[in-house]
């Protein structure tokens, strides 16, 4: 019954009224975004301490950043304030040149593809777990979304094809193979932004090099995001790396100097 206690804890998050007011419209965004932190501040509470303070961060259309830092070093943080999941208490942050108390948060989060370290599979055909990403999509689109993200041989082995049902909690399915069906769906989406959320957490080093060709795939032509303490395979898929401690960004370099630094460290 994991599928109904994932379908009940979707509608009781549907259901949850958001933590702050939402725009009865939302402006109309540019097909290439740009993401803006200012002077951005965020706690969870009035006398905790802040999990983000004073980040100011620009990330151009296009770019691709993984931010990096040790457990409560602000990344979830980061995320959280970008997505529009809590409100920062100072500071703004601009999606597209529009700050999100513009955007309603179903309008915004339709333009960023998260991939996250867990993924959420239902008791349904593997085409209709796609199908989540986009209820739209035609055979075409999905086929090409599944090649990209390397899973035309778990498909071939399913049984009955995309028609085959995953099980619950996606039981049918390993680690790896599961991670690369939310880099399709990420695909089907289509979305300007894709934000990468520990992807590889929790796999093995071979299957971690066979998903960055994948997740490569998935960023071309998006700005990235990418929240990771993973090293390896790292130069393939972004330019920069941004460092945060205690809330704060603390540096931001090309990839190769991170890494170089890193070594001699």
């Amino acid at each position: 019954h994991a599928t109904l206690g994932a379908a009940a804890r979707v509608f009781e998050l549907a259901d949850t009224p958001p933590p702050f007011l939402e725009p009865r419209t939302s402006v109309p965004l540019p097909a290439a975004p740009t993401i803006v932190f200012e002077d951005v501040r965020l706690r969870y509470a009035e006398d905790a301490r802040w999990a983000l303070d004073g980040i100011d961060l620009t990330l151009p259309a296009g770019a691709r950043l993984a931010v990096v830092g040790a457990s409560g070093a602000g990344k979830s943080s980061l995320l959280a304030a970008l997505l529009k999941l809590y409100p920062v208490q100072t500071g703004r942050v601009l999606f597209g040149g529009e700050p999100l108390a513009a955007l309603q948060g179903d309008v915004l989060r339709r333009q960023i593809a998260v991939i996250a370290q867990h993924t959420t599979l239902f008791n349904l055909s593997l085409r209709d777990n796609l199908l989540l990403a986009a209820p739209e999509a035609g055979t075409d689109r999905i086929e090409r979304a599944v090649r990209l993200a390397q899973l035309e041989p778990f498909v071939a082995s399913l049984p009955q094809g995309y028609a085959t049902v995953l099980g619950e909690a996606g039981v049918l399915v390993s680690g790896g193979e599961a991670r690369r069906i939310a880099i399709a769906r990420a695909l089907l989406q289509e979305a300007p932004v894709l934000v990468l959320d520990e992807p590889t957490e929790g796999l093995d080093a071979r299957t971690v090099g066979e998903l960055y060709a994948a997740l490569s795939a998935a960023a071309r032509g998006r700005t990235m995001l990418l929240i990771t303490h993973r090293l390896s395979g790292l130069a393939q898929l972004v330019d920069e790396v941004a460092v945060m401690d205690a809330g704060r960004l603390v540096a931001r370099l090309p990839v190769d100097d991170y890494l170089a630094r890193e070594r001699d460290a």
